[in-house]
């Protein structure tokens, strides 16, 4: 079987790229997206690979210059949905993106490349009550995009990491290639 072609956004130090190695997966990172040039140092140094892989910015990203990929991780900006921020969520009062709205632009990457799998990470909040046209906006925006979509909140505590961190995970599977088991 090929390796695993990879994109990772909002990527920080690598969480996703570390759980793949510590599954024992195959993959290859077709590039790394972090804005904060020294968390992207950290990253390089970690993972071993050149710092000229990282996107930087985002939305300055051109899906036509980046090779196809298998896999897009996503851990977005949690700062405007999490309880110990200011819970705008994507929009703020004025109805202009707020940091947690970079969603929509993994949405922007995720539309003109079509890879096979998307895994989210974010915090417990964005499945509250609160949060929850937030929430299913979400959802319904990678249901159009062509992808279904199962979540779950894990702790970390439950996975042999001595911190309880409550996370929520989305899997979304293109619905060409899913086979519904997940």
């Amino acid at each position: 079987m090929s390796k695993l072609r990879v994109l990772s956004l909002f990527s920080g130090i690598g969480a996703f790229e570390e759980a793949l190695k510590n599954i024992g997966k195959d993959f290859e990172l077709v590039n790394y997206c972090e804005f904060d040039p020294t968390v992207a140092k950290a990253y390089s140094l970690i993972h071993n690979v050149d710092m000229s892989l990282n996107l930087g910015d985002v939305t300055k990203v051109n899906a036509k210059e980046i090779e196809d990929f298998d896999l897009l991780t996503y851990g977005f900006p949690c700062q405007d949905i999490s309880a110990l921020g200011n819970q705008q969520g994507f929009f703020d009062e004025e109805g202009n993106l707020t940091r947690s709205g970079l969603f929509f632009e993994a949405m922007r990457l995720v539309k003109e490349k079509n890879p096979k799998y998307l895994i989210a990470e974010n915090v417990r909040a964005l499945v509250s009550k609160k949060m929850a046209d937030n929430f299913n906006e979400m959802l319904s925006e990678l249901d159009k995009l062509g992808y279904n979509s199962y979540y779950q909140v894990l702790n970390s505590k439950d996975y042999g990491i001595p911190h309880s961190r409550n996370r929520v995970f989305i899997v979304s599977i293109r619905k060409d290639v899913d086979t519904q088991e997940f």
